[in-house]
């Protein structure tokens, strides 16, 4: 694996590099709150066969924020991550991209269509957030076993609690947290969790990513949804879809059917949890080695 920075254009951005350039290009967009290691473990199953770009998203990891929420509106965010990929890639490419980052990678391809030959969603670019909102306000949350929120202010303070309030003392109090939160653990994975952290000033270990970054990304998937795209995307898509825990199963899959109505895309569900790359990466390698001949 290769790390390095693109810093030219008033843009800034780390990214990871996997393969030989002799090989098919994949261009791998994470989620929010992750980081470009988010793919560490499939970027090394598949770097005999492709040449892997993993780009880290502005305010995650060490890759600088926007300067305001509004910045990550996708209008700048599209025309930010154009330059990203412009530099590391000139010729046509297959995209690969994780839950917030699959909806980026949508509209991506929306826009440069002539430029993506296939695309795999990973639980991701499916979610609308008013459909979500709606539905989960007309149950009983009483009787959920999940904490769905049901408006975006909700939402936005619960993102902003979790990303400012998920604070360690010591890595290893960290870890632990972090192990019990995937089905399966690793060295990479290890790796690709520390990343997400850094230590502050005070010896505090803190998430990279900031509330502020979180509330622009929800405000930029409210106010840009997927499903305006639907019927404009003629590009062959495949989505990998979560199916655990189960209390989020059947919103999941009302939305994954508004996908396929649109787009055509094909559906295959995945005993995992939605970081099924963490999961279970092989079988993600082998759908990618698979999909993207």
């Amino acid at each position: 694996m290769n790390q390095f920075f693109i810093n030219q254009e008033n843009v800034c951005a780390r990214v990871c590099e996997w393969g030989s350039k002799d090989n098919p290009t994949i261009i791998c967009i994470h989620g929010l709150g992750s980081t470009n290691l988010s793919f560490l473990e499939v970027g090394e199953l598949l770097s005999d066969k492709y040449h892997i770009f993993s780009i880290e998203l502005p305010g995650h990891g060490k890759t600088p924020a926007f300067k305001n929420d509004e910045d990550y509106g996708i209008p700048n965010l599209l025309e930010w991550l154009a330059k990203v990929i412009n530099t590391v890639e000139k010729e046509s490419f297959y995209l690969m991209a994780h839950s917030w980052g699959g909806c980026v990678a949508l509209h991506y391809a929306s826009e440069n269509s002539e430029r993506v030959k296939k695309m795999m969603l990973l639980d991701g670019g499916y979610h609308l957030k008013q459909f979500s909102y709606e539905y989960f306000s007309n149950l009983d949350r009483t009787k959920l076993s999940i904490k769905p929120d049901c408006s975006l202010e909700e939402e936005i303070q619960s993102y902003e609690e979790d990303f400012e309030g998920y604070v360690f003392s010591n890595w290893e109090d960290f870890l632990e947290v972090e192990k019990n939160s995937y089905l399966r653990w690793s060295e990479l994975l290890e790796q690709a969790a520390k990343d997400l952290m850094k230590v502050e000033q005070d010896g505090k270990i803190k998430f990279c990513a900031s509330g502020d970054t979180a509330r622009g990304a929800i405000k930029s998937m409210y106010n840009f949804p997927t499903d305006v795209l639907y019927n404009r995307l003629d590009i062959p898509i495949l989505l990998l879809q979560a199916t655990l825990p189960e209390g989020w199963d059947k919103i999941r899959t009302l939305q994954v059917k508004e996908l396929q109505k649109g787009t055509n895309a094909v559906v295959k569900r995945v005993e995992a949890t939605h970081l099924l790359h963490w999961d279970n990466p092989n079988l993600v390698a082998e759908e990618v080695i698979s999909w993207m001949k």
